[in-house]
């Protein structure tokens, strides 16, 4: 049989009463109390979804030319502010004409004008022949219709001109020069990328099952890795296809909360909504035996409480 020494034992008693110490001398947890609320409630899923712009464009010119200006990458141009410059000398030159045009037609016009009053007059005294008159008529309506032929051509090139400067159709970021300053630029061709940064949303590829829990306006949770905002359903898309059963909803976001093109989550109810008693998730208590809370009682004792959970 073992033996036990005298000072052993002592050594025994002595480590016994320094734990008794430590326990009596250690300081109380801090702990955070939060009140149990009754809300309506429903399932929810976590669904990904990109920040895009409402307002995404490329932009072209209407005119052919060398572009003679072209704004920079990253500079902010409010609506009607000039985007890029094409070299208009060319269509100058045909403006011009076109007004010389007008003005050679116009006196042609003018005089065709007095001999028809002339003839006119003369066909009253039997002076002249029908047929001269009817020449005289027929020539003024063809000055006429030249004339109005001129004033379109003037009018179409005026028009040209006013296009050889691109303006923003809204406010923008220009993201993306397509083409720069010097190069020769056709009709319809892209020459820069602009973004409306004031006007984003969160596009998001939903289950169809969702339909039946989700309306336009409805308050949405939406958030990256660092933020989380409550914003409002801009639009419902409820068309999938076979292969995804996939559909399109978008929330609306406001400037400055979240970059255009990056990652979110949304979350989306799953299910009906009803009454149901909520807790914050960190006061779950998770066990094998089941799940339970600490209920603070009268005598600010805490109190273990096993609970049922339901949707999160």
């Amino acid at each position: 049989m073992k033996k036990v020494t005298l000072a052993t034992l002592a050594l025994i008693a002595l480590s016994c009463a320094k734990s008794t110490l430590a326990q009596e001398t250690q300081p109380a947890v801090v702990v955070q109390v939060d009140s149990v609320q009754q809300q309506m409630i429903a399932e929810e899923i976590w669904v990904p979804g990109t920040v895009v712009s409402r307002t995404d464009a490329n932009v072209a010119a209407e005119v052919s030319g060398r572009i003679a200006w072209v704004a920079d990458v990253g500079e902010l141009i409010e609506q009607g502010g000039t985007l890029a410059k094409i070299d208009d000398r060319m269509l100058q030159l045909e403006h011009k004409q076109n007004i010389a045009n007008i003005a050679k037609l116009q006196a042609r016009v003018n005089l065709l004008e007095r001999k028809q009053a002339r003839f006119e007059k003369m066909a009253k005294l039997n002076n002249t022949s029908r047929d001269e008159y009817d020449e005289v008529v027929a020539n003024l309506e063809v000055a006429i219709q030249e004339l109005t032929r001129a004033e379109l051509d003037k009018a179409q090139s005026a028009y040209r001109l006013e296009q050889t400067i691109v303006k923003a159709p809204f406010p923008a970021l220009v993201v993306e020069r397509i083409q720069s300053l010097g190069e020769y630029t056709s009709i319809g061709a892209d020459l820069l990328r602009i973004v409306d940064t004031d006007n984003i949303e969160a596009s998001i590829r939903a289950p169809l099952s969702v339909v039946p829990f989700i309306k336009v306006g409805q308050n949405v949770a939406v958030t990256d890795q660092t933020s989380q905002r409550e914003q409002s359903i801009r639009a419902i898309v409820p068309v999938g296809n076979a292969v995804s059963r996939m559909m399109e909803v978008r929330v609306s976001l406001q400037p400055g909360d979240f970059a255009i093109g990056g990652a979110v989550r949304v979350a989306l109810p799953h299910s009906d909504f009803h009454h149901g008693i909520t807790v914050a998730r960190d006061a779950l208590v998770l066990r094998k035996a089941g799940t339970f809370v600490y209920r603070i009682n009268e005598q600010q004792e805490a109190v273990q409480v096993p609970v049922s959970t339901g949707v999160g």
